[in-house]
């Protein structure tokens, strides 16, 4: 790789994308838990002592009873270096924390949000690109964490298993595609029309709402029953039978959107929420049906109750 550069300072920095620091990490917690609707909750540390950090948002006002409310997650940088995906989050956040956006009050007062901004502190404050502190690839650990090897991810599973899951978002980068895109949960063995009609809507919906998302090109699907279910998407899908996405955002740049001045960047995975989540944010006038079908028995699932929802959500246990 070489760089081609004239100086406009006395000190220049290279980085393979824009860095989120632990920092801005800290900061970002501090800004989002100064909300009335967050609360912000330790779940443990990590090998070298950091906080492992949740916050739990929602309208605790609302008319919708906390049993009845939708449970989403969104977590980042399993692989640390990835950090767009914090990105992501702090533009998530400010969405969802916006009182004066309409569509957030109203998710705000029918669901719970998880939000996991960095799942792994340690490997982000030394520099690392897909490992913890004790060399583990977290996204390789949700069949059997530990708190010996993988304790974010034992963590963060162990609180998931006690709210259950309804939609749950895994926020990374690839290196090597120039896109935007989601990958699912098509290889589980719990698979089924349900989710695969899940899945549809919902990256129909992105893609209607944003240029910047597109479903021509990613991974390779993987076939039925062969998914791998030490990563993060896979084990919460099939263990919730919900759906589950893993988000990934190019180090370089959108192939289909570029900027020739700042390629993709930590701006524009910030601003990508709004953008491509709009239909995320659009509510229906009423859901017309509710799956009749109870939870499978695995699950954690709260009964289901009619009530305003997003599309995608209306049939998601």
């Amino acid at each position: 790789m070489s760089a081609h550069i004239t100086p406009d300072t006395q000190c220049v920095y290279f980085a393979y994308f824009e860095p989120y620091s632990h920092e801005r990490h800290l900061d970002l917690l501090g800004s989002a838990a100064a909300s009335s609707m967050v609360q912000l909750q330790h779940l443990g540390s990590t090998p070298e002592g950091r906080d492992m950090t949740l916050l739990r948002i929602t309208d605790e006002t609302s008319a919708t009873a906390l049993e009845a409310k939708r449970k989403v997650w969104l977590m980042a940088r399993q692989h640390p270096g990835e950090t767009m995906a914090e990105w992501f989050v702090e533009g998530f956040l400010e969405r969802l924390l916006d009182s004066d956006d309409s569509a957030s009050r109203v998710l705000l007062q029918q669901c719970v949000f998880y939000v996991v901004p960095n799942m792994n502190p340690d490997g982000a404050v030394r520099g690392n690109l897909r490992t913890n502190a004790l060399g583990a690839n977290l996204n390789r650990e949700w069949m059997e964490p530990s708190l010996e090897r993988s304790p974010e991810v034992f963590l963060v599973r162990q609180k998931m298993m006690e709210t259950g899951v309804d939609l749950c978002l895994d926020a990374h980068g690839d290196e090597s595609l120039p896109y935007n895109f989601c990958v699912g949960t098509e290889g589980n063995p719990g698979y089924s029309e349900r989710i695969e009609t899940l899945e549809n809507a919902f990256k129909t919906s992105w893609q209607a709402s944003c240029p910047d998302f597109q479903t021509e090109q990613g991974y390779s699907r993987t076939p039925p029953g062969q998914a791998n279910l030490t990563l993060a998407t896979n084990w919460v899908g099939q263990q919730f039978d919900c759906l589950a996405f893993t988000i990934e955002m190019p180090f370089k740049d959108n192939a289909n959107l570029p900027d020739a001045q700042t390629g993709w960047s930590g701006e524009r995975s910030k601003n990508w929420v709004p953008a491509c989540c709009s239909r995320f944010w659009r509510w229906p006038a009423a859901c017309a049906e509710q799956t009749a079908a109870g939870p499978p028995p695995h699950s954690n699932h709260m009964p289901h109750t009619t009530m305003l929802r997003p599309a995608w959500l209306c049939n998601s246990r």
